[in-house]
C-alpha cells in the first residue's frame, strides 16, 4: 500500500521548491487538498505563487522530489482580473479558496494580508445571481435531460445523461441560492456543505442509475422535481431561445 504523505513532509518540498525556482515569490501559498487534509498518496502539491509584478499570469505542471506539482503565477491585478472576471461569472471561486484554506510558507510581508483580504472579499461577496434567461435555460436542459434519462432502456445512455443531470442540477441548486459552486470533487463538496440532504439524494440516484435503472429514474424525478420546484419547476412548453440577429453567414 502507498503511504499518504504528512503535511510537513509535502511543505518541506514546497518550501525547497520555492526557495530554489521561485526565490522573488512574495507569497507561496499551498493549497488544495494537502491544505484540507483531504490529501491521497498521489495528491497534487496545488501551490499559489504571488510576485510584485508577472508581465502575464501563468500556470504548469512540474515534478519536484517526485511530487507534481501545479502552480499559479500572479501579482495582485492579475489575481484579481482571475477571480473577477475568469472564475466568479462561471460560480467558482477556486484561486479565491485556495489563499482562505492554504498556508503561507513564504517569509511573512504586507502582500499576504492584502491578498487574505482580496480573497475573503471574493468570497463573501457570493457568485452573480442568475438572470431571468439564465434560469430559464438551466430548468429547460434540465427537465430536456430527466426526459431523456427516464425513456432510456440503454444503461450505458442512462448513465451519461445521469451524470450530466447530476451536475445541472448541484450547480443550480448552489447557484440559486447565491452559494459558491465548484467542479467535479469540488462540486460535490460545495453541495454537500451547502444542503447536506439533497446532496445525499443526488449521489443515491447516481449510484441507482448504474446499479439498478427502474430506481435510479425515479430517484432523480424526485430530486430535481426537489431542486426545480423553488425555481419555478420544470420548463418545456413556452420555452423559446432566439438566436442574435447577427448570427447569419
Amino acid at each position: 500500500m502507498t503511504t499518504i504523505p504528512t503535511y510537513d513532509a509535502i511543505r518541506a518540498i514546497a518550501v525547497r521548491l520555492v526557495q530554489e525556482h521561485y526565490p522573488t515569490a512574495v507569497v507561496a501559498i499551498i493549497g488544495g487538498s494537502f491544505a484540507t487534509g483531504r490529501q491521497t498518496a498521489t495528491s497534487d502539491i496545488d501551490l499559489l505563487l504571488l510576485f510584485d509584478h508577472v508581465d502575464c499570469a501563468w500556470r504548469s505542471t512540474i515534478a519536484a522530489e517526485g511530487r507534481t506539482v501545479e502552480l499559479f503565477a500572479h501579482d495582485m491585478a492579475t489575481f484579481t482580473y482571475f477571480c473577477k472576471e475568469m472564475d466568479a461569472p462561471g460560480g467558482t471561486v477556486p484561486l479565491a479558496m485556495m489563499v482562505l484554506e492554504g498556508e503561507n510558507i513564504a517569509a511573512p510581508g504586507p502582500q499576504h494580508a492584502q491578498l487574505l483580504a482580496l480573497a475573503q472579499a471574493f468570497a463573501a461577496a457570493g457568485p452573480p445571481m442568475l438572470d431571468a434567461e439564465n434560469l430559464q435555460r438551466r430548468r429547460y436542459a434540465i427537465t430536456t435531460a430527466l426526459e431523456d434519462l427516464v425513456d432510456s432502456r440503454h444503461p450505458g445512455e442512462a448513465l451519461a445523461v445521469a451524470c450530466q443531470l447530476y451536475e445541472a442540477l448541484a450547480d443550480l441548486h448552489l447557484r440559486a441560492a447565491g452559494v459558491w459552486s465548484g467542479g467535479g470533487k469540488h462540486l460535490f463538496r460545495c453541495l454537500q456543505a451547502f444542503d447536506a440532504a439533497i446532496a445525499a439524494q443526488l449521489d443515491g440516484a447516481l449510484r441507482l442509475t448504474a446499479a439498478d435503472l427502474p430506481a435510479g429514474q425515479r430517484a432523480f424525478e424526485q430530486v430535481t422535481a426537489a431542486v426545480l420546484a423553488p425555481v419555478g419547476g420544470p420548463l418545456l412548453d413556452g420555452f423559446t431561445l432566439p438566436a442574435p440577429a447577427h448570427w447569419r453567414a
